[in-house]
């Protein structure tokens, strides 16, 4: 089960032809790419990752496809004493922990004084493994927990926003047809191109709704 992102970019392409050189080769990764991201960001894998937490220091990495704090393991702290999966470990009689989390990393406060492994259940993100490239083959980018349904919703925004940079693209044209005596101005395609990827758009959320009611139940 996997996914290359040369892969959705083609079906894309087969999806959303190019029309007036529109979208580019470029435009047409980063759609793969943007609906990716927003596609981790409505349905997310929960993962468990640990934390090894060690006296003296404040601020730990969260794993590089962390996107949203589930549950931290916790522990109760009484007359000064943590009680822990780990043991009795003895502390400040006060000690109450709080933590913030920015930009990928978790900061503990007050400093931990006491040595743990803190599991942590998160949201994460789609993230591809980069595939270097060689005499035969281009680089690309591997997701491999990405199935075909999974692509299936990714390629539903991607192609609305495809769809989108051709209507923009179209907007303020006309063309012109005459028939004899007659003749009649009519407005580009940019219109009926951007309420196709409104449609999309729509299909694309309800299908994350769907997902999420069968894959995704966050909570403690």
């Amino acid at each position: 089960m996997s996914k290359l992102l040369s892969d959705l970019v083609e079906q894309l392409a087969l999806d959303v032809p190019v029309v007036d050189s529109i979208p580019t080769a470029v435009q047409y990764e980063n759609a793969v790419k943007d609906a990716v991201r927003d596609f981790s960001e409505r349905c997310g894998l929960e993962q468990i990752a640990t934390l090894n937490v060690v006296p003296g220091t404040a601020t730990y990495t969260l794993a590089s496809d962390f996107l949203k704090m589930i549950v931290l393991e916790t522990f109760e702290s009484i007359d000064g004493v943590i009680i822990s999966s780990a043991g009795l470990i003895p502390t400040n009689v006060s000690y109450e922990e709080r933590f913030t989390i920015r930009n990928g990393q978790i900061t503990f406060w007050p400093t931990p004084t006491y040595t743990m492994a803190r599991d942590y259940r998160y949201k994460a993100a789609w993230i591809g493994t980069d595939v270097p490239a060689d005499a035969s083959v281009a680089a690309d980018v591997n997701y491999e927990t990405m199935g075909e349904r999974e692509a299936r919703i990714i390629l539903l925004k991607a192609q609305a926003t495809a769809l989108t940079k051709q209507a923009n693209a179209q907007d303020g044209t006309s063309i012109k047809y005459s028939f004899g005596a007659v003749s009649e101005d009519l407005s580009s395609g940019g219109e009926s191109l951007r309420k196709s990827a409104k449609a999309l758009e729509t299909e694309y959320v309800e299908a994350c709704r769907d997902y999420n009611g069968q894959h995704a139940a966050y909570g403690d």
